[in-house]
């Protein structure tokens, strides 16, 4: 599942979002998401405004078996 951090740096918010292999999300650009920096869908609302889709490369882990 993907996780995020967000820290100030030279007084700005930076967010590293981290992927698992084969995992995909929708990052908000419309900045009014309730889950920031996550994709809700608010942006329905705002004009012009959509996500950026990001897929992190490989094939998912294989469940382990126990």
């Amino acid at each position: 599942m993907a996780s995020y951090t967000t820290e100030e740096r030279n007084g700005h918010p930076r967010t590293t979002v981290k992927l698992e292999p084969g995992e995909r999300v929708a990052l908000c650009r419309c900045f009014q998401s309730k889950k920031f920096p996550l994709c809700d869908g608010t942006h329905r609302d705002v004009p012009g405004k959509g996500p950026v889709i990001v897929e992190a490369p490989g094939e998912p882990p294989a469940a382990k078996e126990g």
